[in-house]
């Protein structure tokens, strides 16, 4: 009997112990419930819409059509939405060569002690806090042509003869918008980098001050290598985020002049919302799911980029 009962035992240990699991793997998802609706809500349901309305023609009142792949042919023609696309990368590359670095440059600044830090680094993180939408809007009256605060300063110190048409000209409208965005998002990054840079030991940084490096060879041979596993982050969050802008383009150029500084997101806007002509839902989805392809390829090559590197 006493055998039977070892063996009935040993038997039912493991079954306990599954049972327990799988009443902890419940309680677990009960936790991770609330916090996954708005998730589905918000994020998943609206790409499935936008996925399923881009095989169909529908103008958002009429039913809708279903036309296949006639949208992404249309979208392969579009010779508009891919000079988008171009100057969206052109806006993230500008953003990335000047806003990286000079995040970066900062935080090394605040990192190795600067006065009034705490000060100057909420100076530098307010243009963050601030809606984009409202950034645009208030450098729409900075950059004006005429009565623009920007050309009555170069005016008045005798920089310039005539004023300067910052948003009226293709390459300045651009060179605008990319300024614009880099002194609105530098702060944030600059935070970034502090963040990673003060977790560094400050037993290496002055070990390398005691064997006589300068700043340079301090920030080049200890930090910057410490540093590069946020760097990668921080770049990649950027490269996202400036690939998905709208609102500073749409309230400081809204694509002008002439579609110069149209995104893709701008020119996406126009098929869904334009008041002026008849909504084209179908194919702004479709366009919606291929500007979601290209964010998505352009993330995934700088990812294998990084990964050569380190290789």
């Amino acid at each position: 009997m006493s055998r039977v009962s070892v063996v009935g035992a040993g038997r039912s240990a493991p079954a306990d112990q599954r049972g327990w699991r799988r009443r902890e793997n419940a309680a677990a998802f009960a936790m991770l419930g609330p916090s996954l609706l708005p998730y589905i809500a918000f994020a998943l349901v609206p790409v499935g819409w936008l996925v399923y309305y881009s095989f169909f023609r529908w103008n958002g009142f009429t039913d809708p059509t279903f036309v296949g792949l006639e949208n992404y042919q249309r979208v392969a023609r579009d010779g508009e939405w891919w000079e988008s696309v171009v100057t969206t990368l052109q806006f993230t590359g500008g953003r990335l060569v000047l806003e990286i670095p000079l995040a970066l440059a900062l935080a090394y600044v605040f990192f190795r002690g600067v006065r009034a830090e705490s000060l100057l680094r909420t100076i530098y993180f307010l243009p963050y806090v601030l809606s984009p939408a409202i950034i645009g809007i208030i450098f729409g009256f900075l950059f004006r042509e005429v009565g623009g605060q920007f050309n009555q300063i170069l005016e008045g110190l005798s920089l310039i003869s005539a004023p300067i048409n910052f948003l009226g000209d293709a390459t300045n409208a651009l060179l605008s918008l990319i300024s614009v965005g880099v002194w609105a998002h530098v702060g944030i990054n600059m935070l970034l980098f502090f963040a990673g840079m003060i977790t560094i030991p400050r037993e290496l940084t002055e070990s390398a001050a005691v064997e006589g490096a300068g700043e340079w060879q301090t920030f080049r041979h200890v930090v910057l290598p410490m540093l590069m596993p946020v760097a990668r982050v921080v770049v990649l969050i950027s490269i996202i985020g400036i690939l998905r802008s709208f609102d500073l383009v749409k309230t400081l150029t809204d694509g002008g002049p002439t579609g110069a500084t149209d995104v893709m997101f701008t020119y996406i806007y126009r098929f869904f919302f334009e008041p002026e002509t008849v909504p084209q839902i179908g194919y702004a989805a479709a366009l919606g799911v291929t500007a979601s392809v290209v964010v998505g390829l352009v993330s995934v090559a700088y990812l294998r980029v990084v990964r050569r590197a380190e290789a």
